[in-house]
């Protein structure tokens, strides 16, 4: 398979993002087995009205402790409000920092 995936995140998770668990649930579910199938995994923020922190970092940061900072490329970050793009970038660099072993899982 190549292309593109879309996470559709309030359709899937709700418009109040704020379960970190429910975000690790659904990025093993949902995101995982799309990023070695697809060349693009958008995650689609639309209707979200709100994030934070616990969600975020359970949904982003673990995939670049995983994956490495190249995976980055693959993942196209759709309708972010300033707000919830805070909190992704918060996530990129705490997966960054994590996989590169600046900070302790």
């Amino acid at each position: 398979m190549s292309g593109t995936y879309t996470a559709h995140l309030a359709e899937d998770c709700g418009t109040i993002l704020a379960d970190g668990s429910k975000a690790l649930a659904y990025r093993h579910r949902q995101i995982d087995p799309y990023i070695g199938l697809c060349e693009k995994v958008i995650l689609d923020f639309s209707g979200v009205r709100s994030a934070n922190s616990s969600f975020m970092n359970a949904l982003i940061s673990g995939l670049l402790e995983q994956h490495g900072e190249p995976v980055l490329e693959k993942f196209v970050f759709k309708a972010c409000k300033p707000a919830i793009a805070l909190l992704v970038e918060a996530a990129i660099e705490l997966g960054l920092s994590k996989s590169a072993g600046k900070v302790a899982a």
